[in-house]
């Protein structure tokens, strides 16, 4: 009978790891808000307030009708606090299955946005 090394399970158990993050990202397209009117902007926070879990979000300034991704700002110091280490937290917005979609770079997530109008981005 013969051993199997460690490292053959080890490159095993990766190449399973990696199948699903490939067919994942297969079904994701770049996109631009359509609008950026002000019932689109107010969607939008809605949904990155729920994905930051803050009630209370600002938004980097950027024309979001040209932008693949989007930026909320931390929030400012408090009254106590002379500066801050904070950083924004990006998303990326993605068309997935038709529906509108932040992707956050830091983590990974997912947070679907079907009250948002978008297109795919330019090449």
């Amino acid at each position: 009978m013969t051993r199997r090394s460690p490292l053959a399970y080890m490159f095993a158990s990766l190449s399973l790891l990696a199948l699903p993050a490939c067919q994942t990202q297969a079904d994701m397209t770049p996109a631009m808000l359509t609008t950026d009117d002000a019932a689109s902007i107010a969607s939008l926070k809605t949904v990155l307030a729920e994905a930051v879990g803050r009630a209370n979000i600002q938004i980097a300034e950027t024309d979001l009708t040209t932008a693949t991704h989007v930026s909320v700002l931390p929030p400012p110091p408090g009254e106590f606090e002379t500066h801050s280490v904070a950083m924004p937290v990006t998303f990326d917005i993605v068309l997935e299955q038709g529906v509108c979609t932040l992707v956050r770079r830091d983590t990974g997530e997912h947070h679907a946005a079907p009250g948002l109008a978008c297109r795919p981005a330019k090449d």
